[in-house]
């Protein structure tokens, strides 16, 4: 038998104070803590069980490309009015 010594990884994320409360809250409900929630997503990870959701072949993705290919978009405002929006966000 050996005496070796499991060492561990400490791994840190940075998250809004909202988004780290509501986690703990509906992690909670399931019983479990953050920080065992991100272990168990770790472990799968590492053992190549994770699905990653690709956002850019969404049906509402593939029709925003479709409607780009075609010119058949319509422009709502400036990259300036985007990056207001963006900030107003960022203030809620």
């Amino acid at each position: 038998m050996s005496n070796a010594t499991i060492k561990n990884k400490t791994v840190s994320t940075r998250v809004t104070p909202e988004v780290s409360a509501r986690a703990k809250e509906n992690l909670a409900k399931q019983g479990l803590t953050v920080s065992e929630y991100i272990r168990l997503s770790l472990v799968k990870a590492a053992n190549n069980e994770v699905r990653l959701v690709s956002f850019l072949n969404s049906t509402e993705a593939l029709a925003a490309k479709h409607e780009a290919e075609n010119n058949k978009v319509t422009e709502i405002g400036s990259l300036a009015d985007f990056d207001d929006w963006i900030d107003q966000l960022d203030e809620d």
